[in-house]
């Protein structure tokens, strides 16, 4: 089984000769592109607005990025700001509850332990 799948697979990727006809394409291919590479480089003015365009959008796009980063980091701290407040308002409250109990117990003794006045 092994040496049929490996026979199968040598015949199916031994390479082939793709034939003249391919190989005057890609070369007329290459010819075209090279061509137009060096009418790009004979004007300078359209190639330089060209490359200052594409500098000019990697600059904003750049700047966008990082004022992005900023604007969700500043609202990541405010957000932690935020709930750092409201757990410490909340500890505030327990213990103004807390104490408040405590003065209520102590009321409610002073007033339940005194002795009925002779009336």
């Amino acid at each position: 089984m092994n040496d049929e799948l490996e026979k199968s697979l040598r015949s199916a990727l031994r390479p082939v000769d793709p034939g003249e006809k391919f190989t005057q394409s890609v070369l007329a291919r290459v010819a075209e592109e090279q061509q137009a590479a060096a009418a790009r480089q004979r004007t300078p003015g359209r190639s330089y607005f060209g490359r200052s365009a594409r500098l000019a959008l990697r600059w904003t796009s750049a700047t966008l990025a990082v004022l992005l980063t900023a604007g969700l980091f500043t609202a990541h701290q405010w957000q932690s700001h935020r709930t750092r407040q409201g757990l410490e308002a909340r500890r505030q409250l327990f213990q103004a509850l807390q104490l408040t109990g405590q003065n209520l117990d102590v009321a409610y003794r002073m007033v339940n332990n005194q002795e009925p006045t002779g009336n």
